[in-house]
């Protein structure tokens, strides 16, 4: 909610990832499963892009609950098993639909917070390719692609901002 980063990078993430002082995130690698011998294994690799590698600003809010899993933390991985190893990404979706039907929330899955983080920057003003940045998507026009639905109900508030800045009757 706070990042828009996809399930395998969050899972990926070692408390190494966060500046804390600078409140900053740095994506580098990914978690993906992958199935050995009948059985699946987390596997850590590079992320899905070159453009996935970035660093993202985190709000003061979420670096606070940030310090304080990391006090409590046994593991190197921000999000943990119980002895500390990575976690799949089907448990953790598996753990996330449990978490929403406890909370009487209809099912999403989970890279649903991926969309609402990208539909809620923009609706809030961000800058098209300051999202695709934070994101991790090849450009821009990824961004516009996908998210562009989220946009032309703040045309007219945009265009009447513009129009106000334009005005000349009150010279």
């Amino acid at each position: 909610m706070y990042t828009g980063i996809r399930l395998g990078e969050l899972l990926a993430l070692t408390w190494d990832d966060i500046d804390f002082d600078k409140r900053l995130l740095r994506v580098n690698k990914t978690v993906y499963t992958i199935s050995k011998n009948g059985k699946n294994e987390a596997y850590i690799d590079k992320p899905k892009t070159k453009q996935s590698n970035r660093i993202i600003p985190l709000p003061k809010q979420l670096i606070i609950l940030l310090k304080k899993n990391k006090k409590e933390s046994i593991s190197n991985y921000i999000i943990a098993t119980k002895t500390g190893g990575i976690v799949q990404n089907r448990s953790y979706q598996k753990a996330f639909k449990s978490l929403l039907r406890k909370c009487d929330i209809s099912y999403k899955n989970f890279h649903s917070l991926r969309h609402t983080f990208a539909t809620r920057a923009l609706e809030l003003g961000m800058d098209v390719k300051i999202l695709s940045e934070i994101l991790g998507h090849k450009n821009s026009v990824v961004t516009l692609n996908r998210y562009s639905h989220s946009l032309p109900e703040h045309k007219a508030e945009f265009v009447n901002k513009v129009g106000k800045l334009l005005d000349t009757s009150n010279l």
